[in-house]
């Protein structure tokens, strides 16, 4: 990948941030390259060749959601926090900003999600969540796909989320981990009232149709994005582009990520 124009995001007032955001501009400016360092959203309509984010996965989802439908490779610096989205640390900068203008990095393309609800339409790399609103916890909830039913609950909600996200909310609500190269929908019932219902795996070209008897806050990637009145439908399916994630040879693989961030044996 060839690399002219670069953007450094962090979160604005981290200051600890702007310093390794800094540290990376300089190191690029010695190679003539243009570089800056950014801590707004919006972003900038034109997006350059490679955008670093320097923070945790909620730094890097915010980002990737602000440049969505543009598919510019995204390099997640960790500083803090968990992490499990992140190529390196904020101790390896330069040494994976070589890397990668040397050619030595990959690009892996990650499904984000299209919810859809009335009045927004939005997108989200981990997952869309339906949950109850400060008025009502508890909702009734009903999922159909291609004119079928596919469960009916009461309970706390349902998380739908890509591989990327199984990790994330789905996996806390009990789901099952997927690969990020498996092409699926997970769908994730929260705290049902159903013993025997379970999660479910959907190939990602379906399209599911989410339906509550009472009013429902939709969330996606955590951010308040839209409320769906009682009756109304939330649709999810696959969006039509991509989230592009920058993997460094020293990039833990997914079960090592599993090991070292949950305790996996």
């Amino acid at each position: 990948m060839e690399v002219k124009r670069v953007w450094f995001v962090v979160r604005s007032g981290r200051e600890e941030a702007l310093a390794v955001a800094e540290r990376g501009v300089k190191f690029l400016a010695r190679k003539g390259i243009e570089a800056e360092t950014l801590s707004q959203t919006p972003l900038p309509p034109e997006g350059p060749d490679l955008v670093v984010t320097v923070g945790g996965d909620g730094t890097l989802l915010h980002v990737a959601s602000a440049l969505y439908p543009q598919e510019v490779p995204l390099f997640p610096v960790l500083l803090g926090g968990v992490g499990f989205l992140s190529a390196c640390r904020a101790e390896e900068l330069e040494e994976g900003l070589a890397a990668i203008l040397a050619g030595r990095a990959k690009i892996e393309r990650r499904s984000r999600l299209l919810a859809q609800g009335p009045g927004f339409s939005t997108t989200a790399l981990n997952e869309c969540a339906l949950v109850g609103t400060a008025q009502s916890r508890f909702i009734q909830v009903r999922v159909h796909s291609e004119n079928e039913e596919i469960c009916r609950f009461g309970g706390d909600g349902l998380v739908v989320a890509t591989p990327t996200g199984s990790t994330a909310y789905a996996l806390a609500a009990g789901g099952p981990v997927l690969s990020p190269h498996v092409p699926a929908l997970l769908l994730v019932p929260l705290c049902p009232h159903r013993l025997g219902l379970r999660p479910v795996v959907f190939p990602d070209n379906i399209t599911l149709e989410v339906e509550a008897e009472q009013a429902s806050l939709v969330l996606a990637d955590g951010d308040p994005v839209g409320v769906v009145s009682a009756g109304e439908k939330l649709r999810v399916g696959r969006a039509p582009k991509h989230t592009l994630l920058v993997r460094l040879p020293q990039t833990p693989s997914l079960f090592a990520r599993l090991r070292e961030k949950l305790g996996w044996p």
